[in-house]
């Protein structure tokens, strides 16, 4: 599993780990969010994550989160 946590505006994604995923996994601060298609998401994710396909990212991902210091770890696979 890829991940990493977008910290705006310096552009720099700095990768995390799937141990600090899971250590963090009750922290209402991270958003986990899951970029794979719908239907992939459905068969199964990372309990807890959000679902938002990557072909959505650029008309939604705003309204979702309009907080831009918002801390996200995106992934783009399921739990291993």
């Amino acid at each position: 599993m890829t991940t990493a946590v977008i910290s705006p505006p310096t552009g720099i994604l700095p990768e995390i780990s799937r141990e600090e995923i899971l250590r963090r996994g009750s922290d209402p601060s991270l958003i986990l969010l899951d970029v794979l298609p719908r239907e992939s998401y459905e068969s199964g994710h990372i309990p807890g994550a959000l679902s938002l396909p990557l072909a959505e990212v650029g008309a939604r991902a705003r309204q979702m989160f309009p907080d831009p210091g918002q801390e996200i770890a995106v992934y783009c696979g399921g739990p291993t």
